[in-house]
C-alpha cells in the first residue's frame, strides 16, 4: 500500500517529482501537467510577447506570463469563479505550476517575488486588459495559434479540427 509509483519529471521545473504516493495526494495536481502542455506548445509565451499590458513595470508584482498562467490552469481544473484564486492562493501545486521560478522557490518568500497566486481582483483587471480590442485579437490568434501547434504536436495537420468556444455550459456529443 505503501508503494511509490514515479511518472514523470516536468521539464518546466526538473525538481519536482510527479508520483503516485496515496499519503500525499492533491486533487490539483493536473495543475502541474497542464503547465507541461503550455510549455511544450509555448501558447503562453506566445500570447505574452503580443499582448499589450498598460500596466508600470516598477509596480507590477505579478508578471503578465504568471497571470494569463493562472487563469488558465484555474480553468483547465474547473475553477471557474475568480474567488476561487483566493482559495487556492497558497496552494504549492499551483504556486509552482504557475511561477517561473525553478526548484522549490515558488514555495519560499523572496523579495519582490508573489507570494501565493494574484488575488480576485488582480485577476478581474487581467481580464479588464484583456478585453481590449487589440488584446482580443491577439486572444483570437492565440487559439488558432494553439491549434495548429497541437496538430504540429501530432502530426496530422490534414485532420479536420474542432473548436467549441461557446458560453454554453452543456456538454456536446457526437
Amino acid at each position: 500500500m505503501g508503494e511509490t509509483l514515479p511518472l514523470f519529471s516536468p521539464q518546466f521545473n526538473r525538481s519536482i517529482q510527479i508520483e503516485v504516493r496515496p499519503e500525499q495526494l492533491s486533487s490539483d495536481a493536473g495543475a502541474l501537467a497542464l503547465r507541461e502542455i503550455d510549455e511544450r506548445l509555448g501558447i503562453t509565451p506566445w500570447l505574452t510577447r503580443r499582448l499589450r499590458d498598460p500596466r508600470s513595470s516598477g509596480s507590477v508584482l505579478h508578471p503578465l506570463r504568471e497571470l494569463l498562467r493562472t487563469i488558465l490552469l484555474l480553468h483547465g481544473q474547473g475553477w471557474r469563479d475568480q474567488d476561487d484564486a483566493t482559495q487556492l492562493r497558497d496552494d504549492p501545486v499551483f504556486r509552482v505550476a504557475v511561477s517561473e521560478r525553478r526548484g522549490t522557490r515558488p514555495l519560499e518568500a523572496e523579495f519582490g517575488q508573489p507570494e501565493g497566486l494574484a488575488s480576485q481582483p488582480t485577476l478581474s483587471r487581467l481580464l479588464e486588459l484583456l478585453s481590449t480590442r487589440r488584446n482580443r485579437d491577439v486572444l483570437q490568434r492565440g487559439l488558432e495559434e494553439a491549434a495548429v501547434r497541437r496538430l504540429r504536436a501530432t502530426g496530422d495537420l490534414g485532420a479536420p479540427v474542432w473548436l467549441d468556444v461557446d458560453s454554453i455550459g452543456r456538454p456536446v456529443h457526437g
